[in-house]
């Protein structure tokens, strides 16, 4: 969802003074001293706590059409001196869908030991989220508190109008910004009888959330609550935090109005979750026009069979159209004609579906737009019809298979998938009355692989060596992309010695050479010469070396504490890497370690061998990673067979002379 840019302004004089009579009910007059002085003594380990956050969403009838808005109170004690500048400010998300309306702030200031001191807070700041990737309209607004002391309390309370019911806001149980304790969180949904709602809770920790429900006054009132709320902690390899923020999603599955004949359906099912989507796409690239024919004409010319018009028409689109999102309001929704993607020469995912599926339909293949949610959403088509995509790509059937082809990547091969769509739901546009759901195949280690073959020679305390690397599948990728974004020498060397750097800090890169192929699957190879710096040990007539020089899975030992969530991969991968060593003349081997193998329940397993010979010692490492995902279950486990490996690292070949 993308939303419009709006411009914060401090709330009027006449909206001030509505929103102080609001504010009595949050504090009452600021006089219960010893609520917030117990309070502070509660969380007296923390720098500062959320008191209290609601949420009420209300749904009502206005001018005969349904509605929606929420009101929203932050109440945040400060216990610490250094909560005083370090969570001075509350923050809300606005846009084209979610219109701020009013908003406010109230600071209250200790004054004697039963007083606070009422200071208004007059300073709003709005801006950019600092993450995005792209442009769009989504903004963040900020309250500033400032001259506040130990033991201050602030407010701030906002209402936000909902332009569009189909896209009514979660409520987090978390504080995802400042990641501070909440003592008590509420979020309530007042809604007429004749509104029929449906909610998903997700993410985890979902116990805490008690829920009630009450009819009265000709609403009902869905209540979710939850209290002692623990300061949020982030995890790494985790999509998003949708995964471990415990949230709630309301949506309106229907409704009639009175006098109504039928009812209106918004939500229900996945069947009303599409006819309402395919009306983005219904008219689009009826007409095309003859530029477009002339090009698929000419790029197809000669072709024989479907998949080679496909790909061909796939390659024009990534030379030729900038992947560039621009998106507005509704323009996060709707796709632009071909045509003006055409002209243009770029554009945003939707925009990309567009161009390839009218050029597609151009050259007489069955080519379809197809909604689809990358990993950072943890939602499917089956379990709630509504946040569910935040991606489009085009779906062509092929020799009756599904091909899906993804203009956002200038470089992934024709018949490749993005790996942050690997496993989930494809939504395919058929026309009106007909959709397919297909899921995107998760693609089998063996097609990422690495292959890194390093050779090498003894000179003195220091070692000489030669790295051959091939990468296929999504790794190559990744690195042609990164070739493809920094072309000066230094930042292609950089880049080199991140990839093939070994051993120690006192790694040297020499000359290299490095070849993205352009077509195919798009392998990468490296060669690479280089030396290690005192990297020898010796004892009396013995030379020790560790011939382990690249440790992989060795960072893969997962911090349990208080983690609730699996352990999430990108992808599938196997690796092998093989070390030889040259045995310099007048030694022989004195000792290579024990040969070993390992493997977590078909996760991943890993296999190390030593063989040697008259010139040479030869070190072979095979890994396999079959799973995106390890459970919580198997944490221990998983980090049982890591620092086993981790030992492993540590043997080391004895050379001595003879």
């Amino acid at each position: 969802m993308n939303t419009s840019n709006i411009n914060v302004r401090c709330p009027s004089r006449h909206t001030l003074l509505l929103l102080s009579a609001l504010l009595l009910s949050g504090i009452a007059q600021a006089q219960d001293r010893a609520k917030y002085d117990a309070l502070a003594d509660k969380y007296k380990n923390e720098h500062a706590v959320y008191t209290h956050v609601s949420e009420q969403l209300v749904i009502e009838l206005q001018d005969g059409e349904l509605t929606a808005h929420s009101n929203v109170s932050l109440e945040k004690l400060f216990i610490s001196e250094y909560s005083l500048s370090r969570y001075n400010t509350d923050e809300f998300w606005y846009g084209d869908f979610h219109q701020p309306v009013n908003y406010s702030g109230v600071a209250y200031i200790p004054k004697g030991n039963k007083k606070y001191k009422r200071t208004e807070c007059y300073t709003f700041g709005s801006g950019r989220p600092y993450s995005y990737e792209f442009y769009d309209d989504t903004r963040l607004a900020e309250a500033f508190y400032s001259g506040l002391t130990k033991n201050a309390i602030t407010e701030t309370k906002y209402r936000m109008e909902h332009t569009d019911i189909r896209m009514l806001p979660s409520f987090l149980f978390q504080d995802g910004f400042h990641s501070l304790p909440i003592d008590e969180a509420v979020f309530e949904v007042v809604a007429p009888s004749y509104v029929k709602m449906n909610f998903a809770i997700k993410g985890a920790n979902k116990s805490w959330i008690k829920q009630s429900k009450e009819e009265k006054n000709g609403n009902i009132y869905y209540r979710f609550t939850a209290s002692n709320i623990p300061a949020t902690k982030s995890f790494d390899n985790v999509p998003s935090w949708r995964y471990y923020l415990p949230h709630v999603m309301p949506y309106i599955t229907s409704y009639r109005i009175t006098g109504a004949a039928k009812d209106s359906v918004l939500a229900n099912t996945t069947d009303e979750l599409y006819k309402h989507q395919y009306n983005f796409v219904r008219s689009k690239n009826f007409k095309v026009d003859t530029g477009i024919t002339n090009t698929v004409k000419r790029i197809t010319e000669g072709d024989a069979t479907e998949s080679e018009k496909a790909a061909h028409i796939y390659k024009w689109v990534q030379d030729n159209i900038h992947y560039v999102a621009i998106e507005n309001g509704m323009e996060g929704f709707i796709p632009r004609p071909a045509d003006t993607v055409y002209k243009r020469k770029y554009g945003d995912c939707k925009d990309m579906s567009s161009i390839i599926s009218a050029m597609c339909q151009r050259a007489g293949l069955k080519a379809y737009f197809a909604w689809i949610g990358t990993t950072d959403l943890p939602y499917s088509y089956k379990e709630t019809p509504i946040h569910v995509s935040n991606h489009m790509i085009c779906a062509v059937k092929i020799n009756n298979e599904w091909v899906f082809l993804d203009g956002t990547h200038p470089l992934l091969p024709f018949g490749a998938n993005r790996d942050d769509i690997q496993g989930k739901d494809a939504l395919i546009a058929i026309d009106q009355d007909h959709y397919e759901i297909v899921t995107i195949p998760v693609e089998a280690p063996e097609k990422n692989t690495v292959t890194d073959i390093t050779h090498l020679t003894i000179d003195g305390s220091k070692l000489q060596g030669v790295a051959d690397q091939v990468y296929k599948g999504y790794m190559s990728w990744q690195i042609a992309a990164a070739l493809q974004a920094n072309k000066k020498e230094e930042e292609r060397k950089k880049l080199v010695k991140q990839l093939t750097v070994r051993g120690t800090n006192k790694y040297q890169l020499g000359n290299y050479n490095i070849r993205a192929a352009k077509s195919g699957n798009k392998d990468v190879s490296i060669n690479a010469d280089f030396v290690l710096e005192s990297y020898l040990q010796h004892s009396g007539k013995e030379t020790i070396i560790n011939m382990n020089l690249l440790r992989h899975f060795d960072d893969m030992r997962i911090d349990t504490k208080d983690r609730v969530v699996p352990y999430y991969f990108d992808y599938k991968t196997k690796r092998k890497e093989v070390v030889v060593l040259d045995i310099p003349k007048g030694y022989k081997v004195k000792h290579l370690p024990a040969n070993s193998k390992g493997s977590l329940d078909g996760l991943w397993n890993y296999s190390i061998t030593y063989t040697k010979d008259k010139d040479h010692v030869t070190l072979t490492k095979e890994y396999e990673l079959k799973t995106l995902s390890i459970g919580t279950e198997k944490f221990a486990d998983n980090n049982k067979m890591v620092d086993g490996l981790k030992n492993i690292y540590k043997e080391s070949v004895v050379l001595t002379t003879n």
